[in-house]
């Protein structure tokens, strides 16, 4: 089913209100609770607010620029009646049930301009919900103080990083965006793009791969028309590369000519994101120079929890605000236990400590101890095994074993580690033989 007749529709390519292209309109859209989305006469997707994302199960990435009926598939009367209030160019309120297997209600309203039709809203509100508790009487609250959401904490380098970035970004410099995981580069990242009115596509890099690497980027074309690729969807706006880091080597070239015609092609921005630093990875590992200079016109790293000490404070007052919210006693965090916490060498960063502040939040009554915390040996990074007395040839012969074992698992086969390496694959399948036969041994005292 298509969302739109065969013949053009009346208002199609028409002029519409200044307000609708303010890159203030999506901050608009996301100021309400129901789930929102302005749509063209044709049924394609122009905005979504995160409520709409939330109740379709779907990405801003996803949405944007795909027909809204892909979305609507197996909803029978719900996706039948906006279809016919598309087509009719007429109010429509309808209730129905989405692939997500949420119940919802539906109005679908048309918008114009002189009585000419430029585009339609539709919202969703599920039915059935949990209700927020009502505020004490006399008590006003906003709606976005009733609904959950994340908190955001800055501090003074997070600030300064995300200024530059909003300024890298405006004068279109390729920025990668650096850190340790857990550091908040998607948080910083997704506010540094939330309001611009543009799109927003995302590439996931580690999950590419040879046989969806056309279709990922490029879309299905006439085998699923509906299934636009990241390319098209962030036309003119910002094409996100996340964990480029773990891009497969084998489709390096491959993405490095896709990036060569966004770029020439202008309008789109590109902004990556890595956990390991990428100019090793370039300059002598399995990624090639020429992506660092595609994606690195400004780097910018987020730097890990241990090096911002007095951060930790306010990033927990802030989250435990946050989980007080759906307490029915406040929870008090202990000078004890932030103690505690801060001590630890925390390698996941803010994730880690959001999660052990949550455990101790499950297991606490109203204030939580260093005892609620999740143990320690769960959060401490694995030992590192002492090879005091090794002699040489047995260090040489870990460190080389190592090495092919990690570009094994990189590559997915031996004969492509081997080739990465510049040995032939039995010259390798040797090696690794005789590291299982062979342990290291201890020097023996003279």
């Amino acid at each position: 089913m298509r969302f739109y007749r065969s013949e053009p529709q009346a208002g199609l390519g028409r002029r519409r209100p200044g307000f609708i292209d303010d890159p203030g309109f999506p901050s608009f859209l996301n100021g309400l609770t129901d789930g929102a989305a302005l749509v063209e006469l044709d049924g394609r997707i122009r905005l979504v607010n995160a409520p709409m994302e939330r109740l379709l199960r779907a990405t801003r990435a996803d949405l944007l620029g795909a027909d809204l009926a892909r979305h609507l598939r197996g909803t029978g009367r719900l996706a039948a009646d906006l279809s016919e209030g598309l087509i009719r160019l007429r109010r429509t309120e309808t209730t129905g049930t989405l692939p997500s297997g949420r119940a919802v209600s539906a109005q679908l309203s048309i918008l114009r301009q002189d009585d000419d039709p430029y585009a339609a809203l539709l919202t969703l509100r599920e039915l059935g919900a949990h209700p927020v508790a009502s505020p004490a009487r006399g008590q006003f609250r906003l709606a976005r103080d009733l609904a959950p959401q994340a908190p955001f904490v800055t501090s003074p380098a997070r600030q300064a990083l995300a200024e530059r970035l909003e300024g890298a970004l405006a004068q279109g410099l390729t920025v990668h965006l650096s850190g340790e995981t857990g550091t908040g580069k998607t948080t910083l990242l997704t506010r540094a793009l939330a309001g611009q009115g543009a799109p927003v596509a995302t590439i996931f890099c580690a999950a590419l791969d040879p046989a969806s690497f056309e279709a990922e980027l490029f879309g299905t074309g006439a085998t699923d028309p509906g299934r636009i690729g990241r390319i098209e969807a962030a036309a003119g706006g910002t094409l996100v590369l996340e964990a480029v880091d773990l891009l497969p080597a084998a489709l390096a070239g491959r993405l490095l000519a896709t990036l060569d015609a966004v770029l020439d092609s202008g309008g789109t921005r590109i902004v990556s994101t890595a956990t390991q630093p990428l100019w090793p990875l370039c300059a002598n590992g399995p990624l090639p120079e020429a992506l660092y200079f595609r994606l690195c016109d400004l780097t910018l790293t987020l730097p890990p929890l241990r090096a911002e000490p007095a951060f930790l404070a306010p990033f927990l007052d802030a989250w435990l605000a946050e989980i007080n919210r759906a307490r029915p006693r406040p929870l008090a965090l202990s000078a004890r236990f932030v103690k505690a916490l801060a001590a630890r060498p925390l390698p996941g960063n803010l994730r880690e400590a959001i999660a052990a502040l949550r455990c101790a939040a499950l297991c606490a009554g109203t204030t939580a101890e260093p005892a609620h915390l999740p143990p320690a040996r769960d959060m401490a990074p694995a030992p590192v095994p002492d090879r005091t007395g090794l002699p040489l040839k047995d260090l040489v012969r870990e460190f080389e074993i190592r090495t092919i074992e990690n570009s094994v698992a990189d590559h997915g086969s031996k004969r492509s580690a081997a080739k990465a390496l510049g040995i032939d694959v039995a010259t390798l399948i040797r090696k690794m033989n005789r590291s299982r036969d062979t342990q290291p041994t201890r020097s023996e005292t003279p």
